[in-house]
């Protein structure tokens, strides 16, 4: 890895986790929103379509709408969540056709609406996730991030078969084999040390494979909006590491699921 992607990622995680644990509520949530604010003008300018005033009605919108839930009670962040989750899974679809892509993805109003919608869903399910406890925040956390390293380091090591080729040539079987079991073993280990129960345990670990599958979902899809606008990255913001929408396009659509089910698992 180089060495400017290493100490960035470093830095990153530091802050990340000072956070986690000593930022109060507040901080946290608007720290949190400044990320998901910086990654909708990211990801609006991957869009075809969706030129300054769009990505600044874009902003608008989005804050509004986080602002909305945050006030407004939690059993309407599960509905939030519970759309976000099945418009990842149909995002599967967006990636295993591309090239191919439907019109109506086409149209400004619809790219807009994607970027609000999927940016709230998860802010929202961390900051609910950081109200109930700050373990499960970190759980989550740790899930997409173990699940993304070891995928990129058994995928450099074994990965001989491409994963989805026409979207990130990158990105192997291996690799989403060996991620997938990084995620499970971070629930294991959750679970142990919450001290659940042997079916809580496996519960927990099969949640945290269903959001490693997802989180995957989240990355190619990404992938596809910038194969689409034809650059590598969605921004320039962090050295080594491209944009704020490229270090959380993962986290993106893992956490929603993962807040909705894992409270209840862990009996939170």
């Amino acid at each position: 890895m180089p060495r400017t992607r290493l100490l960035t990622a470093l830095a990153l995680l530091v802050l990340a986790l000072a956070l986690v644990w000593y930022g109060d509520l507040p901080w946290l949530a608007g720290v949190l929103a400044l990320i998901a604010l910086r990654a909708a003008w990211e990801w609006g300018q991957l869009c075809p379509g969706l030129d300054g005033a769009w990505r600044g009605g874009v902003l608008l919108a989005l804050g509004a709408l986080l602002a909305a839930t945050y006030v407004l009670p939690p059993a309407l962040g599960s509905v939030l969540w519970s759309l976000a989750s099945v418009g990842w899974l149909l995002a599967l679809v967006l990636v295993v056709r591309y090239p191919a892509v439907p019109s109506v993805l086409q149209r400004p109003l619809v790219q807009a609406a994607i970027i609000v919608l999927a940016l709230a869903a998860a802010w929202s399910a961390l900051v609910r996730l950081a109200q109930i406890d700050r373990s499960l925040l970190l759980v989550c956390l740790a899930l997409v991030w173990v699940a993304d390293s070891v995928a990129y380091l058994v995928g450099r090591r074994y990965g001989r078969r491409r994963l989805c080729p026409q979207v990130s040539p990158g990105k192997t079987l291996a690799g989403l084999y060996g991620g997938l079991a990084g995620a499970v073993l971070v629930g294991l280990l959750a679970g142990a040390i919450w001290r659940l129960d042997a079916v809580q345990v496996l519960a927990l670990g099969t949640l945290a494979a269903l959001c490693a599958a997802l989180s995957v979902v989240g990355d190619l899809t990404e992938s596809v909006f910038k194969r689409r606008a034809g650059v590598k990255d969605s921004g320039q913001l962090l050295p080594g590491h491209g944009g704020a929408l490229d270090r959380i396009d993962a986290l993106i659509a893992a956490a929603p699921l993962f807040a909705l089910l894992a409270p209840s698992l862990v009996g939170g």
